[in-house]
């Protein structure tokens, strides 16, 4: 029989490196954003707490069997649930928002970003459990109820863009457990619906993102001031960036949430496209590789799915991310995985992490009995 200590030696040690790449130049280029404003001083040092945090609690879920998590799945769920509601009745109100659970000691978590984890873990058992009737429609509905719920609390925060994250796993996931393609014909209509009669209650500011994003010659000054900002930055960083904080919009102050939003301009400004956005981005491929190696090597079917989530919730946050930033897409308060300021967001991404490696441990047979 093999000993408990066997299942770390499938360890991906690759996979942990690449993600503590990315942090430790998250905490170098968040130093530089908020070099010059002493409110901000602190959260470089902030953030290599909760990376320190983040590792640790990686660990400790990479030790645990991620059966024993599926197995709980409709506790999690409950949960995720529960904590979403508690948010709209009691939350921490900021910037026309109620999305997190104030703590003591002036610690603020955000529990839709452990959702969009867990939300994964739960939703694969969901779709484990059912896959002999994944061609029914009467399940394609169930699955739209399931992920649904959490969709519209996150909705009502209100916070579209993770409920549009929350959307993305729901159809990565699905298509992977074999969807019909007969089934995202009626859901796109479905969809198309949903999507008229949800834009009126949007918040004002989410539907002026939207108005900026369509009709950019229409928009104010104000609104098209940042978007423009980080235009330049990315622009005028060339090849090689202008060197680390010697950025002309991040250091003069022109670039707004330039620590968390928008940190990929400031990256590019300052650093290049060689050594900053191309190795960032590099990074995260290496990232989304090992995961889906871990999902093409595991024999079950929840850890496979499991997998697949999130490296669909990294690509998804990251193709956002970058996207806002050169203007392809709206803006959004996603942020840029492992490199943005964030601590509810970077110990979330280290769970997932271990969630994955925790998979990855046990994905062979003799462990998986």
């Amino acid at each position: 029989m093999l000993s408990r200590t066997s299942v770390w030696r499938y360890f991906d040690i690759w996979l942990v490196a690449a993600i503590l790449l990315l942090t430790a130049y998250g905490v170098l280029m968040i130093r530089s954003a908020v070099t010059g404003a002493p409110a901000f001083e602190i959260l470089p040092l902030r953030q290599i707490q909760w990376a320190i945090i983040g590792f640790v609690v990686m660990i400790i879920v990479a030790s645990i069997d991620y059966r024993v998590l599926t197995s709980a799945q409709w506790y999690i769920y409950g949960a995720i649930v529960a904590g979403l509601i508690f948010v709209l009745v009691a939350g921490v109100l900021g910037n026309e928002t109620r999305r997190w659970i104030q703590l003591p000691g002036d610690i603020r978590i955000q529990p839709s970003e452990f959702g969009r984890v867990f939300i994964v873990v739960t939703f694969a058992q969901f779709l484990a459990n059912r896959r002999h009737r994944i061609h029914q429609f009467s399940n394609t509905i169930a699955t739209l109820v399931y992920i649904g719920i959490p969709i519209v609390l996150i909705f009502l925060e209100p916070d579209l863009s993770m409920a549009v994250l929350y959307v993305f796993i729901w159809f990565v996931m699905i298509w992977l457990a074999g969807l019909p393609l007969s089934h995202f014909a009626i859901l796109a209509v479905m969809g198309v619906f949903t999507i008229s009669l949800a834009f009126p209650f949007l918040a004002d500011y989410q539907k002026d993102r939207i108005a900026v994003f369509i009709n950019p010659e229409e928009a104010d000054e104000e609104a098209l001031f940042n978007i423009q900002q980080a235009e330049i930055s990315i622009g005028s960083g060339g090849p090689f960036g202008k060197g680390y904080m010697n950025g002309t919009q991040s250091q003069l102050g022109f670039l707004r949430v330039q620590h968390t939003d928008f940190i990929f301009s400031v990256i590019t400004e300052e650093m290049g496209l060689i050594f900053g956005s191309t190795v960032v981005l590099g990074l995260m491929g290496v990232v989304l590789w090992r995961i889906l190696r871990v999902a093409y090597i595991s024999p079950d079917p929840a850890g496979k799915l499991i997998a697949v989530g999130i490296a669909a919730v990294l690509f998804y946050q990251t193709a956002v991310n970058v996207g806002m930033n050169v203007r392809l897409l709206p803006v959004t308060g996603l942020t840029l995985p492992f490199v943005s300021y964030g601590g509810s967001s970077l110990v979330t991404l280290f769970i997932a992490i271990g969630i994955v490696q925790s998979v990855l441990m046990r994905h062979r047979k003799q462990e998986f009995g």
